[in-house]
């Protein structure tokens, strides 16, 4: 008997700042306005017969420049895709890489239980980790079910302390 699929979690603001995602979802790469300018370029270029750097234009906005879109938002994609309908489990925190000077993307190990499966991954740019996430702590992942790997670290559970008061008498 399989149960019925989850539906995908919502993805609020609150929560995109809280994953370091973009406030956004990225947009696609305007083809309409890229294919204005580079005919706006290369009409007086291809006039002056300056075909290197015609081609230079054309290579920059139909080649180079959606590359770039493509990679910059490939990661902030699957991000949203794991959160929406990835699933949930408790994992721990193996180490905590401090950032570069001048960069936020602390490199977090995690080690966690995906299906009957142990799995260690690395998650990359983990906010968390800016705020005080410490090795042997305990989190929240969610992760892709047919790529453990490709995981989130959501929050820290915290679990309360219970201070048992004894008197033993002699």
């Amino acid at each position: 008997m399989t149960s019925a699929p989850l539906p995908p979690r919502l993805l609020t603001p609150e929560v995109r700042a809280e994953l370091g995602l973009p406030a956004l979802s990225p947009a696609p790469y305007r083809w309409s306005f890229a294919a204005l300018v580079v005919g706006t370029a290369c009409v007086p270029l291809l006039l002056a017969k300056l075909w290197a750097m015609s081609a230079l234009a054309v290579g920059t906005g139909f080649l180079i420049l959606p590359f770039f879109r493509w990679f910059e938002t490939r990661d902030a994609k699957w991000r949203e895709d794991v959160y929406r309908s990835g699933k949930e489990t408790t994992g721990r925190v193996l180490d905590v890489e401090p950032a570069g000077p001048g960069r936020a993307d602390h490199l977090v190990r995690v080690e966690f239980r995906a299906e009957a499966t142990l799995v260690r991954a690395s998650v990359i740019g983990c906010p968390l980790a800016r705020r005080g996430l410490l090795p042997d702590d305990e989190v929240t992942i969610v992760y892709a079910p047919e790529r453990p790997t490709r995981c989130l670290v959501l929050r820290k559970i915290t679990r309360a302390i219970v201070v048992v008061d004894a008197i033993f008498d002699d």
